[in-house]
């Protein structure tokens, strides 16, 4: 029987289930940028190749962005994100005997079936468990999560391929992988015991959705469209840098990802600030954040590839990971303002999740092409920064709360 009482123990440790897939899909995302031009080596790849094994986690999870909604509506939280851990460790576990390109294209396609289904997922579980003026916070953690996998991949990268080779990365996100599929199975309740919130106007999330409502919000599309910007530049930068560092810079791999990594965990009182700020600067307020850390990234992304030492690269990162962070929990924050009723929650996250994975998506083939056609990692800076541009306008548009009607 659901219950309309919001309950704290049960919210936080559903956020620990849904949490731990986070984290543990986002080091199986990053097993390939630190040491991508070992898998280059290995496997026999161009640039490009190597671009597509992080382009293509994110292109299918592009395509199931908005299925995930309906799989969220289906099974509920828990057995949607005991879903999501699975395919992750499917994925990993077949990587771990890739011997191609077309093999490892397989396993990272299964890994973005898992992508697809995580960022819906996890945040699903915020907006599920969360009455809406207590969701920021929960969000920013589960950035945090994001941030802090980062960071464990950049640099246990390289000791343990020095050890065990490459295979050795995808053996450790198949223990984590294993985790995170009992953490959701133990911590996020049944369906049925999902609770219910009533949104500001009075409508209660066990209303029927209406699909066109969806699809005539500008705002909510400007949002995905934020994303997409955001993360063309993002992904393009975090996944090409240690090999721009190595290449250009010349310094060492073990050098490289180290500085990268630090992009990550400069970002976590990032994450944790914005979760801060959401709840307390009022919803009608919340799009100032991304929209002025929009504004800022323009700035960064523009010079992003045109560092010419590992100091300045370092600097670079970590300002970039800080400010990075105030827009992915913004977002995902932001959007169920938009129809403030539980009932959308899901999709909205989806559509939100749309725009996060197209950009995943083109960002490392918007700078891997670009770069493989000029012969100069400085052309990408200009499309980058003006995508990101682009967003912090968008931001500024967003209305949070049109009626429900």
């Amino acid at each position: 029987m659901s219950t309309t009482v919001y309950n704290p123990r049960k919210a936080w440790l559903a956020l620990l289930g849904g949490g731990v897939i986070y984290f543990v899909n986002a080091a199986c995302q990053y097993k390939v940028p630190p040491i991508m031009i070992d898998l280059m080596q290995a496997l026999n790849l161009t640039i490009s190749q190597g671009g597509w094994l992080m382009s293509i986690m994110s292109l299918l999870g592009l395509i199931l962005a908005i299925p995930a909604g309906f799989i969220i509506i289906k099974l509920g939280c828990k057995w949607a994100t005991v879903l999501t851990a699975a395919v992750t460790l499917l994925g990993s576990l077949i990587g771990t005997f890739a011997n191609s390109f077309g093999i490892m294209m397989l396993s990272r396609s299964l890994e973005g079936v898992g992508l697809g289904l995580v960022s819906v997922v996890s945040l699903a579980v915020v907006s599920t468990f969360f009455p809406p003026e207590k969701r920021g916070v929960p969000n920013g953690i589960i950035m945090a999560l994001y941030t802090t996998s980062f960071f464990m991949m950049m640099n246990v990268a390289t000791p343990i391929t020095s050890v065990f080779q490459w295979q050795g990365l995808w053996w450790f996100c198949n223990i984590l992988s294993i985790i995170s599929v009992f953490a959701a199975y133990f911590f996020i309740p049944n369906k049925t015991d999902e609770p219910i919130f009533e949104d500001p106007q009075g409508s209660k999330s066990s209303e029927k959705i209406k699909f066109g409502k969806l699809l005539k919000s500008g705002s909510l599309w400007a949002v995905a469209l934020t994303f997409i910007g955001f993360n063309i530049g993002y992904y393009g930068i975090t996944t090409y840098m240690p090999t721009y560092l190595v290449e250009d810079v010349n310094i060492s791999q073990a050098s490289a990802n180290l500085a990268v990594s630090w992009n990550a965990i400069a970002g976590l009182p990032g994450v944790l600030i914005a979760g801060y700020l959401l709840d307390r600067i009022g919803i009608k307020n919340r799009k100032l954040i991304p929209a002025f850390a929009m504004l800022i990234l323009a700035v960064c992304y523009f010079f992003a590839f045109k560092v010419t030492s590992v100091g300045s690269a370092t600097f670079l990162l970590i300002f970039v990971g800080f400010i990075c962070c105030f827009v992915p929990p913004s977002l995902y924050t932001i959007g169920p303002d938009i129809i403030p009723n539980t009932a959308y929650a899901s999709m909205i996250i989806a559509i939100v999740t749309l725009g996060q994975n197209l950009g995943m998506t083109l960002g490392p083939l918007v700078v891997g092409y670009t770069v493989e056609a000029s012969n100069s990692w400085a052309a990408c800076s200009i499309p980058i920064a003006v995508l990101a541009l682009i967003g912090a306008v968008l931001c500024f548009m967003v209305k949070t709360k049109p009626s429900t009607n």
